[in-house]
């Protein structure tokens, strides 16, 4: 499951309001969790890897400049 603030019904969808419902409930869960999620800080020269597939992740706000650089690498057991 990803959850994305702009996540939404697709157009016309004939169960929109169940989706919007379910979508208030997965906000308020994760919310509700939040503070207590492990935060790490990374400083000028570290990498971080995950697996976008079994990592739930992403990042607070912050200033200054920001460099991302992807690499997407495939297993065999990725199919």
């Amino acid at each position: 499951m990803r959850r994305t603030d702009g996540a939404l019904p697709l157009h016309r969808d004939p169960d929109t309001e169940h989706i919007r419902n379910q979508l208030a409930r997965l906000d308020d869960a994760v919310h509700g969790i939040e503070p207590s999620l492990p935060r790490l800080r990374l400083d000028e020269g570290d990498i971080l890897v995950l697996d976008n597939y079994r990592c739930w992740h992403g990042r607070d706000g912050h200033t200054g400049e920001r460099t991302v650089r992807i690499l997407t690498a495939r297993s065999a057991e990725a199919g």
